[in-house]
């Protein structure tokens, strides 16, 4: 009974098609190796750490992922790509939305970030 319950809980969780602000950032700046800047603190950064903006407002669609976390995770891979092709070492996100592909419930995560090198 409680293998029974625990498939239906993975696959219910597998069902979710986005998640919260703070969960998304909090799970993508965990599934990134760059470092997070918040977009609150991004102007402090600049001065006091010694960071400049390389890219401002970069678009990324993430490839889509069998669930939310896989989506997080497709997208996390492809910011710290382009944090790295950037030429820097941190980034901001400045918004985040998941589509809905076709009539099936498919999402994909569309991520807005900019790229910083932070010395």
């Amino acid at each position: 009974m409680k293998q029974l319950l625990l498939i239906f809980l993975l696959l219910l969780q597998a069902c979710a098609t986005s998640m919260s602000p703070s969960v998304f950032v909090e799970e993508f700046s965990k599934a990134t190796k760059s470092k997070y800047i918040h977009t609150e603190t991004s102007e402090d950064a600049t001065t006091t750490e010694n960071c400049n903006i390389l890219v401002d407002s970069r678009k990324y669609v993430a490839p889509i992922g069998f669930t939310v976390k896989g989506d997080v995770s497709n997208g996390a891979r492809g910011v710290d790509e382009w944090v790295s092709a950037d030429k820097g070492n941190a980034y901001t996100i400045n918004n985040f939305e998941w589509v809905s592909i076709g009539d099936r419930g498919v999402t994909q995560l569309i991520i807005y970030f900019s790229t910083i090198l932070c010395k």
